[in-house]
């Protein structure tokens, strides 16, 4: 039950651990104000989202749990793709200029995951509550999983601040697109496991070679959304998740693309 307990609030917190820090290293420059409201935001949805779990449940023809975290899910995806463009508009205008959006979208992705995670951990630790024998060893397991996770996310945040410049912009994005992948990834999986979505076949089964239910495994689903055994719906969904942060974190902005045409125009009269 100790390592049971340690394994499953680290895999839950590591994933709220890992945004943050990414946020964080993309931000370090910026207020960071969004983050002490998401944190709060985020616990006490959390634990409103807990505490009222058997009506959720009873949502939707029962399904309501489910449909719920897929919501989430999707909510946070989003919220990643609007802060990649507005940090792609941020980078390229005065930092006086960062839209309102930078800040919208950072809070709302952290608040929504930590809703998500949080009211994970609080489910699983309420469910021993009634039992005496397990408290402790329940208490004792979630403590050092949380502080595990809590330690690679700091360590995560001063790798990303220590990368040479040329890296310090596309490392971050580029975990951020996973992260947002693995989220609509697990937006299809909740609606195919509400009945939404049918069910299909899996494309491959890797359960072999590393089952999900390892300590590896829980620890890759947690970094880069690791599922043995995923259906084509969820690999279209990363792949799509993935690929619209990448996308939107690098489109230009009209007004910039007409500036840079005219200056190279002006270069080659010159020249």
């Amino acid at each position: 039950m100790l390592i049971s307990s340690v394994i499953f609030v680290l895999q839950e917190t590591l994933e709220a651990a890992l945004l943050i820090s990414v946020l964080m290293a993309i931000s370090h420059q910026q207020s960071l104000k969004w983050l002490f409201v998401s944190l709060l935001a985020g616990a006490l949805l959390s634990f409103i989202y807990a505490s009222n779990m058997h009506q959720v449940s009873e949502w939707f023809d029962y399904v309501g749990q489910e449909v719920i975290n897929a919501t989430l899910h999707a909510t946070i995806t989003l919220s990643i793709i609007l802060f990649s463009w507005s940090l792609s508009r941020s980078k390229r205008h005065s930092q006086n200029k960062i839209p309102t959006l930078y800040f919208i979208s950072s809070a709302a992705s952290v608040t929504f995951a930590i809703t998500l995670e949080g009211s994970e951990i609080l489910i699983y630790f309420s469910s021993f509550l009634q039992e005496g024998n397990q408290q402790q060893t329940v208490a004792i397991g979630s403590s050092v999983g949380f502080a595990i996770g809590i330690s690679i996310g700091i360590l995560l945040f001063y790798i990303l601040r220590a990368l040479p410049a040329s890296l310090s912009h596309y490392v971050p994005i580029f975990l951020l697109a996973l992260f947002a992948g693995n989220m609509l990834s697990q937006f299809a999986l909740q609606l195919t496991q509400a009945d939404w979505i049918p069910a299909a076949q899996a494309v491959w089964d890797t359960s072999e070679w590393l089952p999900e239910s390892s300590i590896a495994g829980k620890l890759l689903y947690a970094l880069i959304g690791y599922e043995a055994t995923p259906s084509l719906i969820q690999i279209i969904c990363y792949l799509m998740g993935t690929g619209l942060v990448l996308a939107f974190s690098i489109i230009r902005s009209p007004s910039k693309i007409t500036n840079q045409t005219a200056q190279e125009n002006f270069d080659s009269k010159i020249s």
